[in-house]
């Protein structure tokens, strides 16, 4: 009887063929896992260098801005002890704030009448810029990108004892001149500045 002849081996190999299809799909399996933990522990690693460079930027930023205010603090203190040892001549406050003396009122020898106006050259940019319209200070602080800045403001006149009733303009002995110090300072860089202010009364 003629015939095709079966090969009664084959089924004997079926599980063979499985076991070997089962073998690469669990080897697929451990690489597509092994790669999804790659790329999570390269996020993972990417992510904490970028908090650290964040970190170490923020830590530079504060430090460059108490640089700053230390700075202007140290610039306030300069200017009230100026006003206090130096015998200040009001005519030389102006509106230009020549020197770095400013004034922008009136009557700047009236006791009764002076008036301080309502300028306020801290302000304006060419006051800091223009070395004529401002004070450098002498206090030489390490670190910082450029020496602070100050302008004194003569804001006319207050009493010399706060209690009580308010003195007689015409008696000078009772009043006091009454100065506002607006310093401007930097930090390690131009980028961080701090901008302060404090009023000095001085008795004549």
């Amino acid at each position: 009887m003629m015939g095709g002849h079966i090969n009664a081996s084959m089924p004997e190999q079926y599980p063979a063929v499985l076991q070997y299809s089962r073998l690469l799909t669990e080897r697929g399996s451990v690489l597509l896992v092994s790669l999804v933990m790659l790329l999570v522990i390269t996020v993972a690693g990417l992510t904490a260098v970028k908090m650290a460079t964040l970190e170490e930027k923020m830590s530079g930023n504060y430090q460059d801005q108490q640089m700053a205010l230390y700075a202007a603090e140290a610039a306030l203190k300069e200017a009230e002890n100026f006003i206090a040892n130096n015998a200040l001549t009001l005519s030389g406050f102006n509106v230009d704030c020549d020197n770095g003396y400013c004034f922008s009122g009136s009557d700047i020898d009236d006791i009764g009448s002076c008036d301080p106006g309502v300028s306020e050259p801290w302000q304006t940019g060419t006051v800091w810029s223009d070395s004529n319209q401002h004070r450098v200070t002498t206090i030489s602080i390490s670190g910082i990108s450029a020496q602070a800045k100050y302008i004194i403001e003569f804001r006319c006149y207050i009493a010399k004892e706060a209690p009580g009733p308010l003195p007689d303009p015409a008696n000078r002995g009772d009043w006091a001149q009454f100065y506002r110090i607006t310093a401007l300072a930097t930090g390690g860089s131009n980028d961080s500045r701090v901008m302060l202010q404090s009023s000095y009364k001085k008795s004549s």
